[in-house]
Parts: C-alpha cells; structure tokens; sequence
C-alpha cells in the first residue's frame, strides 16, 4: 500500500504562484484605474480679500535735469609740408627695440629644440676624419652629438649624448660638428640660441 508524502514541494508550483500574483497585481492596477474617484484641482482663492490702504498725499514734481552737452573739440587739418622730402623723425632714433641683435648671441637664454617654433636646418656638413690607430684596428661606431646653434646658425657648443664607446671617435665627431653650420632657429619671428640639436656621425669601414 503507497502511502502519500505530505511535504509540500514550493519548486513545482514557484512558476505559477508568479504568474497568479502577475495577474492579480495587473487587475488591481486597471480596477484602480477605472473605478477610484480622480483628484480634482481649482485654482487657489484668497480667504480673505486684499485691502490696499494707503494714499498719495502731494506728489512731488518730477524735475527733468537735462545732461549738460558735449562739447566738440575741433581737430586741425593736416596741412602738407613745404619741404616734402624733410625727414618727420628724429635722426637719433634708430628702432633698437625693434631689430634683433644677431650679432651677439648669448649662450645662457637658449630654447631647447623641441620647443622652437622654426628650427635650424643643417646648411654645412663636415664630415669627421676617421682616426688612423682605430681605422687600422677595424673599430667602427656611431657617435651622437648635442650641439647649441647660435643666432649667426654657428656651433658654440657641442658635447657627446651617445658616445660610441671609443674615446678617438668620440672627439673627432666633436670636432667636425664645431665646423658645421645650420640656419639660425626662430622664436616668434626673432632669432633665438638653440640647444640640444643632435648630430649623428657614423664611422664605417669603407
């Protein structure tokens, strides 16, 4: 004789108890909708009416104070000069403000050369003398150097950013890019020191 399980198993029915309360919810909602009374609104309405209690008692004239006119300054004519060709500025003015000093760079107010606006440009090349003692010992390498440009575009300084590792080669690419020559580089229109143009000299065997 089977006899019946009496524990409830809330797996098997978990599905349709949602969908009951689904429907159930929704009808409330549309009886809700449908059948319960609409809130009414009406525009707001004082209690008590306004009494405005106050009167004017001699009013004060109302004085128009005209603003006193402008008055024009008359402007004299330009009157041409007898002597055309007579010079209308001082002869001591030179414009010294305005001419950039290309004559006389100064090394200590230099622009690093990613920052300025037209660079130099290399216009002369030297190339480096290969040292004999390294040449017949087969050493090659490749020497960059830093050089700063003048604003005449000559080469006031030069110093090795990655050496070669041969102290011979390292100084003849110094000196070969003391002899090179470049365009003068430019900040806002005016001729400026730059710094940190680098320089490749390779060493190769031929």
């Amino acid at each position: 004789m089977k006899t019946r399980s009496t524990e409830f198993n809330h797996d098997l029915v978990y599905g349709r108890d949602i969908r009951i309360a689904g429907v159930v919810s929704l009808v409330g909602v549309i009886a809700a909708f449908l059948f319960a009374p609409q809130p009414q609104t009406a525009p707001y309405r004082l209690h008590v009416p306004a009494e405005w209690d106050f009167v004017i008692e001699n009013p004060a004239p109302v004085i128009y104070d005209p603003p006193e006119p402008v008055v024009q300054v008359p402007r004299g004519v330009p009157m041409a000069s007898e002597s055309p060709e007579a010079p209308t500025i001082a002869s001591n003015t030179d414009f010294k403000e305005f001419k950039p000093d290309i004559t006389a760079p100064t090394i200590e107010t230099n622009v690093p050369f990613w920052k300025v606006e037209r660079k130099p440009r290399l216009v002369r090349e030297v190339l480096p003398d290969y040292p004999e003692l390294v040449r017949a010992a087969g050493i090659e390498g490749k020497v960059l150097v830093a050089v700063v440009v003048d604003t005449l575009g000559n080469v006031a300084g030069a110093e090795i950013y990655a050496t070669s590792g041969n102290v011979m080669l390292d100084e003849a690419a110094v000196a070969a890019a003391y002899k090179c020559g470049f365009t003068p580089g430019y900040q806002r229109d005016r001729p400026v020191v730059v710094r940190n143009v680098i320089m490749p000299f390779s060493f190769r065997l031929q």
